[in-house]
């Protein structure tokens, strides 16, 4: 019973660490946004995705592609800037 009971409560300290650092994310991600607000609309597509990917590994595979793509988009324009610079 004590082994139950002392689980129980690091199971509980564990969640409220990781809900302390997710909330200190979206904290330190809002304040990214109010200095960057033209990211606005990408983070709100992040969200809008995310909202629909269903369990943890959903939102990892949508993360993964989303930044894949992000990657090669800006493959393309550094060609394109080193096309221009030769």
């Amino acid at each position: 019973m004590q082994n139950f009971l002392n689980d129980d409560l690091n199971t509980r300290r564990r969640s409220a660490g990781v809900n302390r650092r997710l909330q200190d994310a979206v904290a330190r991600r809002d304040r990214y946004l109010s200095r960057h607000p033209h990211l606005r609309p990408y983070q709100a597509e992040i969200d809008r995705v995310l909202d629909k990917s269903g369990s943890v590994h959903g939102r990892m595979a949508v993360l993964g592609t989303l930044i894949h793509g992000k990657l090669i988009e800006m493959q393309k324009e550094l060609r394109k800037l080193n096309q221009f610079l030769q």
